[in-house]
């Protein structure tokens, strides 16, 4: 059979029409390809900004394949080839492969090669190949061309800067410098404003919001990251959405909020999985198992976190992203007892967080690795530890990574028998800790602390009160490791003084350790409750210093209404041995709502909170506790909504030897009004013609007044020396001298001398 083509005469295959041919015909492709339309600019933008959306959605992998037909089609239109440059290397930069990204773009970098291209074009050019710069880890390089940039542009003035400030922050989040990159990413959030466009305004927000995030300012990230969502409304983000809500669920986990982190943990891996991101979805998985760890669940915290690091290894076994989740792994195997692999996990993302130059993930895997040698017994290398990340966090200003580093510390010299370095150290926290929300975690680690000080120093009755604020408030944030080894320490606390309370805190910590599979701290609960039978107890305090100690664990507990209700309901709990305490408050809808209740289930504690909505005076009052066995006190509060105690038995409704009850409910009310105050002024509620600032100042000056005359009055001290942080010249207070100084407007703490 003759197979050749094109010789000889025509055969069937000649005969057919071109496109049905089996080979093609040059001169007749030729004829089409010129007969086609050309592109106009229009469609070429147009086709440019369907890109741009592909990348809002992370759906990077169709970008490239349409960007490589536009480029072809735009390589006779300068402007629309360097702008689609620009694109393929965001979308190489989102599957991180970042020297593709510089490559794409590459070819710009001489100023020759930008002559045919006007001054917009140009701008974009030079902060993509900065930025591809950053990613590919030379920084310096990176931060010079953007700065250069910068300077060229800010004194022609004919084109928005916004996207070359927003550029600089993203480099220097990249080296952990925030405040600078908060710096920028508020002046690009200016210019933005300027032309309105959506895109660099979340942009903005978001860098703003990470930068708070990464300094310890967890609530102000989150109003940022909301606002940024705003912007992004009903448009087809994927991938913005799906970072904005894992980086707001990463602060949600800082703030001890893990159910509301999972809310949006859930929100950030539904918009990933629209995306071809594997890295980002890393991160999500990452962000969920560390709120799972936080909440107890920790096999699914194990899956979630074992699904990270396979996507992260995927994309890059070195990656950026790796040291975190090798950390969250190294967390959660120290947990659950597992040392000799949590220790290889945190050592292995140490060093990687070294090698990549993050100083904020190197940070925060030393101070895992410290805690992990002080589970290990090994606290000369966890002080070395906690030093190596205290000089990280002061090096990047993260105040709140600065006292978690002292804790380490703390305790490190705890274990080693140094009594005042150890509580040097707690001075030190309580100095640099605030009584915002964001700080009741380390408020709780001080507790427990400060507990174990006081029983290395034979002073079992302070450190019960220390252990149970520390117990109230570890409860609160729903940190179920952390409030069982709190219950723990007060049982053994309670084991010296009081044997017969002890046994209901060891065995709350026993069973949650093994709910939980904490190995090593299971073992520990039932070695103590063993030994609790052969218990002998010491002397118990007398009453002053029952009362002083009682006062001041509810006076420090004026971080927010709920932490103070839920320490009354402790101290009523622990010292009255009431079987049930119940303590209700009105809801927003004006519904009755348990606020804390102990000794009865969630069903019982609503139906009482039902029972006492209904008592409205005296009278019915009396005749409720009758007919229930109960004592029922209204705490009022001339500021604050009121809330009301429920006791039973009515014949425990009283403290420990003869220990007056009213005044220490007078304190209780005195805090609500604190509180009711501090959150009315947070929210802008001031008086008529007086500012923010002065009316605040004015507020906390009579609540500090206020709580130290009823300090003075229950402890019977000769004189209460206090300090609140307010910038206000030094006045006198009951004839003590308050010196008013530092960054926090709502700090108070009292040192009672008897």
């Amino acid at each position: 059979m003759d197979k050749r083509v094109g010789h000889g005469l025509p055969g069937r295959d000649q005969q057919k029409p071109p496109t049905e041919r089996g080979v093609v015909d040059l001169a007749d492709a030729r004829v089409r390809i010129r007969s086609r339309a050309k592109p106009t600019p229009e469609s070429l933008m147009h086709e440019l900004d369907e890109i741009r959306s592909l990348l809002d959605q992370g759906l990077s992998t169709e970008a490239k394949d349409r960007l490589a037909l536009l480029i072809s089609n735009a390589r006779n239109n300068a402007t629309v080839l360097a702008l689609a440059r620009c694109a393929l290397s965001t979308a190489l930069e989102q599957q991180g492969h970042y020297r593709d990204s510089l490559a794409a773009v590459a070819m710009y970098e001489s100023p020759e090669s930008r002559v045919k291209l006007d001054e917009q074009t140009v701008s974009y050019l030079r902060v993509q190949i900065g930025l591809a710069y950053n990613y590919n880890g030379d920084h310096p390089k990176a931060v010079a061309m953007l700065k250069s940039t910068l300077r060229d542009y800010a004194e022609s003035g004919g084109t928005n800067l916004g996207h070359i400030y927003a550029a600089l922050s993203r480099t220097y989040r990249s080296i952990s410098e925030y405040p600078i990159a908060r710096d920028y990413a508020q002046r690009a959030l200016e210019q933005f404003r300027l032309n309105g466009e959506w895109r660099g305004l979340a942009e903005s927000y978001f860098g703003v919001g990470v930068a708070d995030i990464q300094e310890g300012n967890y609530e102000a990230g989150l109003e940022n990251l909301e606002q940024a969502l705003k912007l992004i409304g009903d448009r087809p983000a994927a991938y913005v959405l799906g970072r904005t809500y894992a980086n707001m669920a990463g602060a949600c986990w800082f703030l001890k909020r893990p159910q509301e982190g999972i809310d949006y943990l859930k929100k950030a891996i539904i918009y990933y999985e629209r995306t071809d991101h594997k890295t980002n979805a890393a991160d999500g998985y990452n962000n969920l198992g560390i709120n799972l760890i936080l909440i107890g669940q920790w096999d699914r915290a194990q899956e979630a976190l074992e699904r990270a690091f396979s996507l992260a290894t995927e994309v890059d076994e070195r990656g950026a992203k790796v040291p975190m989740i090798l950390d969250s792994l190294g967390e959660l195997h120290m947990l659950r007892g597992d040392l000799d692999q949590a220790k290889d996990y945190l050592t292995r993302a140490v060093a990687l967080a070294t090698e990549n130059g993050n100083k904020w993930y190197a940070a925060q895997a030393l101070r895992t690795l410290g805690r992990c040698f002080l589970v290990i017994d090994d606290p000369t290398n966890a002080l070395a530890k906690a030093r190596e990340a205290l000089s990280l966090a002061e090096n990047i200003g993260d105040r709140q990574a600065i006292c978690e580093s002292r804790l380490i510390a703390a305790e490190a010299h705890l274990v080693m028998r140094d009594l005042e370095e150890c509580s040097r150290e707690l001075q030190r926290v309580s100095a640099e800790t605030t009584d915002s929300p964001t700080d009741l975690a380390f408020t709780g680690e001080a507790h427990r602390l400060n507990g174990m000080l006081n029983m290395a120093s034979n002073d079992a009755a302070s450190a019960a009160q220390h252990f149970g604020s520390s117990v109230s408030i570890f409860d609160m944030l729903g940190d179920r490791y952390r409030a069982a080894r709190a219950h723990l320490e007060l049982g053994r606390a309670y084991a010296k003084i009081l044997p017969e309370r002890a046994g209901e805190h060891l065995s709350r910590a026993l069973n949650t350790f093994r709910d939980l599979g904490a190995r090593l701290d299971l073992s520990r609960a039932e070695e103590e409750l063993r030994d609790l039978s052969r218990s002998t107890p010491e002397r118990i305090q007398e009453q002053s210093a029952l009362t002083q100690l009682l006062t001041l664990r509810l006076a420090e507990a004026v971080a927010s209404r709920e932490l103070l209700l839920r320490e009354l309901a402790a101290v009523m709990r622990q010292e009255t041995g009431a079987e049930r305490v119940v303590i209700t408050e009105e809801g927003e809808r004006r519904e009755p709502r348990v606020v804390v209740a102990m000794g009865c289930t969630p069903a019982d504690s609503q139906k009482i909170a039902m029972e006492l909505d209904k008592v409205q005076d005296d009278t019915s009052r009396d005749r409720y506790c009758r007919k229930h066995d109960a004592e029922v006190t209204i705490l009022k509060s001339s500021n604050a909504p009121t809330a009301k105690l429920y006791l039973a038995p009515r014949n425990r409704a009283k403290l420990p030897k003869g220990v007056a009850f009213e005044p220490l409910l007078r304190v209780v009310e005195l805090g609500m009004d604190v509180c009711a105050l501090r959150a009315g002024f947070g929210h802008g509620r001031v008086g008529h013609g007086q500012g923010a600032r002065g009316a605040r100042d004015s507020c906390d000056l009579v609540a500090a007044r206020e709580s130290l005359r009823a300090v003075q009055l229950y402890c019977g001290a000769k004189r209460v020396v206090g300090r609140i942080s307010i910038r206000l010249s030094t006045r006198s207070v009951y004839g003590r001298d308050f010196r008013f100084a530092g960054r926090d407007p709502r700090r108070c703490r009292w040192d009672v001398v008897p």
